[in-house]
């Protein structure tokens, strides 16, 4: 049995890593939280901290008096205000007695990349986290790469706790904007998928690698647009940003953005799909190196065609 915290535990991935690590009593989890109580049902071995990230030494206390072994972070979105939260937690960790490993929020790509290949301001939040780490030897830690999430082109009929961020194709409308060609190669990774393999790095006696690459599956975006064509019966109304375009933070508008306005600014939400889109086309997305699938071939993860096929087919 392995004591977890989980740092952002209560939504998004992290909520998706809490229900796979408690699944069958194996693990202790505790949802590091600024509230006290959790937002959803949870089994017994799921407890709730109430967690104050502006002071170390309550971290280093709280984590300590749990006896806290691993520290999982999905700390998002990445602002100063969440850098900082990191940091301190990363310090408690590495100042208490009990945590021996740290899995940092990264979940996606390795935003270590130059600006000509990762346009986007916010990846020296990442960058910092790992200076962070690299501190303390005796911590170990990796950062988890699975590519972009599958789970926005399931929604909203798909089981997820991802907040409803529709890039690039929106099936729903029968409409896409696709950066560059359509033809480059992209890696994506349902959530479940993700947690699974989280799951058995947690439950490893290896020493983790400072990177942990995991793959779903790994298309193109014209390849998406034809499985959820023939998902919907439907021809898709189809548009192609140039990587020029993208690189100006140039990048058209589909219906499924709106919505998300309430949460992120308009021009902060297109500047970042615009800057994923560079990624996307250079190649940065294409996930390549020893895959964690390869150690584990007993997780069969979600492919992207199936995925459209099983949430989209006869949805008119």
């Amino acid at each position: 049995m392995v004591r977890i915290a989980v740092a952002g535990g209560t939504g998004g991935l992290g909520h998706t890593l809490v229900d796979e690590l408690c699944r069958g009593d194996a693990h202790s989890v505790f949802v590091l939280s600024r509230k006290s109580q959790l937002s959803f049902e949870a089994p017994d071995n799921v407890r709730c901290l109430a967690t104050d990230y502006e002071s170390v030494p309550q971290l280093k206390n709280l984590l300590e008096s749990n006896q806290i072994h691993t520290v999982i972070s999905t700390l998002n979105p990445p602002t100063p205000e969440v850098q900082s939260a990191q940091n301190n937690l990363i310090q408690a960790a590495a100042q208490s007695g009990t945590v021996k490993r740290f899995m940092p929020s990264e979940w996606g790509i390795d935003y270590f990349n130059d600006d000509e290949h990762v346009p986007l301001p916010w990846k020296t939040v990442k960058q910092q986290a790992i200076a962070e780490l690299e501190k303390y030897p005796t911590l170990e830690y990796t950062m988890v790469y699975n590519g972009y999430f599958m789970d926005y082109f399931g929604m909203p009929h798909c089981h997820s706790h991802m907040l409803a961020e529709i890039p690039y194709v929106d099936i729903a409308a029968a409409k896409a904007a696709i950066p560059g060609s359509g033809d480059d190669k992209v890696t994506f990774t349902y959530t479940k998928d993700v947690a699974r393999f989280v799951r058995k790095l947690v439950e490893s006696n290896d020493k983790w690698p400072t990177r942990t690459l995991i793959a779903g599956d790994t298309v193109t975006f014209n390849e998406i647009v034809e499985a959820a064509e023939q998902a919907r019966g439907l021809k898709f109304d189809v548009v192609y940003d140039s990587l020029e375009d993208l690189r100006e933070g140039k990048v058209t508008e589909i219906p499924a953005y709106r919505p998300i306005y309430k949460i992120f600014p308009k021009e902060f939400l297109l500047q970042m799909m615009a800057g994923f889109g560079v990624a996307m086309v250079t190649g940065v997305f294409a996930l390549e190196g020893e895959l964690l699938n390869e150690k584990h071939p007993e997780v069969r993860t979600t492919k992207m065609r199936d995925f459209i096929m099983t949430h989209w087919s006869g949805r008119h």
